[in-house]
């Protein structure tokens, strides 16, 4: 199964994976036919802007927000993406610069933008292979995100930024990025290590979808191997007995009152947290009763990719090593 990417709706909600997959799938199509008609009416020329084999491509449009992360974080700014606004309020570092097009929406782009924006690149996700022939006349296209899906993400991620890099003709970038985020978990865990207290209970991460219902990351996520890597238990993963929580998609759906079953973790929201669901909580005797609510073991983290690029999980173990200290300093809550 494929794993879904997981964002967060206008008013801060995060949808349903099974709807987010069949929106997907309907966007991919929707753009595979949109293009098809593109190629009938044979509005533009398939003239490749291809770079000659010698130079690297400066000119890049990126089709998804992870990988306009990665690309960023290679020290190369696209010069479109879709809906960037998204980006800056759904993966928010690297920074994404004003001057960067708005080239429309993730599965159906703008093509009289593309065709003005001239790319000699466009970095693409597997969602978006019913497109990729008519995209590959307008510029030479790549396909990278297959982490996103893969049972061990994190290991593919490396690769994939390494990919990107050597594509950039910047593989020196690639080095000192995945050098960085490795010397950024490493002094986490650590910090960690150096006050035991901090690890004395494990942790559920999860998305709060409303005021009933967790998204909860377990095995198979990009969240749970980070965790592993900070030493940090993850109370999703039983380790004997107990069902688990996960699913193929590395994570699992479930309802708040499912938190009696590790009474011992403390909980870790990734943000935004909708006011809306927020106040639902407020509102909800059962959250309310429950030991890690009471024992104010819940902390908000900040707004952080699940399936980001290194920026984003070197975000995580900071905002992870954060919020353990804010709960075992008595000062965890949500509502």
């Amino acid at each position: 199964m494929t794993k879904s990417l997981i964002r967060p709706t206008r008013d801060g909600a995060m949808p349903d994976p099974q709807r987010r997959r069949l929106l997907a799938g309907l966007g991919a199509l929707g753009t595979s036919c949109a293009f098809s008609a593109f190629g009938a009416a044979n509005a533009y020329s398939a003239t490749s802007t291809a770079t000659p084999a010698n130079l690297a491509p400066h000119r890049i449009v990126t089709l998804n927000w992870e990988l306009t992360e990665t690309l960023l974080a290679l020290g190369v700014t696209p010069i479109g993406t879709p809906l960037p606004d998204w980006y800056r309020s759904t993966i928010v570092e690297p920074p994404l610069p004003v001057s960067v097009a708005n080239i429309g929406l993730l599965y159906q782009p703008n093509f009289e933008m593309l065709q003005a924006l001239a790319p000699d690149l466009m970095i693409i996700t597997p969602g978006h292979a019913p497109a990729k022939p008519w995209l590959e006349r307008l510029a030479p296209t790549i396909t990278l995100g297959a982490y996103m899906s893969s049972d061990a993400p994190y290991p593919a991620l490396l690769g994939e930024t390494a990919e990107l890099a050597a594509r950039l003709q910047r593989p020196e970038h690639a080095t000192s990025l995945i050098a960085a985020t490795e010397r950024n978990t490493a002094e986490i865990r650590a910090q960690l290590a150096a006050r035991p207290a901090l690890l004395r209970a494990p942790v559920l991460v999860a998305d709060l979808v409303d005021d009933r219902h967790l998204r909860v990351y377990a095995r198979g996520s990009l969240f749970d191997e980070m965790l592993q890597k900070l030493a940090v238990g993850n109370a999703a993963n039983p380790a004997t007995g107990g069902s688990p929580w996960s699913t193929e998609s590395g994570f699992a759906l479930v309802p708040v009152q499912r938190l009696v079953e590790v009474p011992q973790a403390s909980v870790l929201l990734v943000g935004p947290v909708a006011p809306s669901a927020r106040a639902g909580l407020a509102r909800n005797a059962i959250w309310q009763a429950l030991p890690v609510v009471r024992e104010r073991r819940v902390a908000v983290l900040p707004v952080i990719a699940p399936y980001g690029g290194l920026v984003s999980m070197q975000r995580f173990a900071q905002a992870v090593a954060a919020a353990l200290a804010t709960i075992d300093n008595g000062g965890g809550g949500v509502a």
